[in-house]
């Protein structure tokens, strides 16, 4: 059936690895944890997708995923301190609402990559609302991938899971876009 071709496609010796397959060809492949689920959100005109990453049960938590890819004909990949700019402008946006004063924007390093990332809580969240946001930017391969994780009181361990998930995040080059 179909699920058994799912899970062929998907690495049947790792049953955590995703392969989301972008618009460009390329690959982008992320290890999700036990207990974790994943949607991809792709917008019409072959935009970047969305990855949502969730709970498949208990507390809600999400996580989203945002993998850009340079330009074909553009030879440079994003520069770091324009990325870390673009964290500190967000950092910035977000400050008024949060607990925190200063929200500091910390490096983040990757197997494949070099990114950034803050912090912040929400100082007076809605019912429906998350009280704690990580927001950042990460380097993986070629690809610039923006992340966002919102968690509530007694979910620690789902941030330090999502960084690591972008952490050991692949960029996989197929080159189909260059023919």
């Amino acid at each position: 059936g179909a699920a058994l071709v799912a899970g062929i496609a998907a690495g049947a010796d790792d049953p955590a690895l995703r392969r989301y397959e972008l618009p460009n060809l390329d690959t982008l492949e992320l290890r999700l944890p036990v207990g974790w689920m994943d949607n991809v959100d792709q917008p019409a005109g072959g935009g970047p997708p969305t990855i949502e990453l969730g709970p498949i049960e208990g507390a809600p938590f999400q996580v989203f995923v945002t993998p850009e890819w340079a330009d074909p004909t553009a030879s440079e990949i994003r520069e770091l301190p324009a990325l870390r700019d673009a964290i500190r402008d967000s950092a910035e946006r977000i400050r008024p609402q949060a607990v925190e004063s200063f929200l500091e924007v910390r490096q983040l390093n990757g197997a494949n990559g070099v990114g950034y990332y803050f912090a912040a809580t929400d100082r007076d969240p809605r019912a429906d609302e998350f009280k704690y946001m990580s927001q950042g930017v990460l380097q993986v391969g070629e690809l610039t991938v923006w992340f966002t994780v919102l968690t509530n009181d007694g979910q620690d361990t789902v941030a330090v899971e999502a960084l690591t998930i972008l952490q050991t995040a692949v960029h996989r080059r197929t080159g189909l876009d260059r023919r």
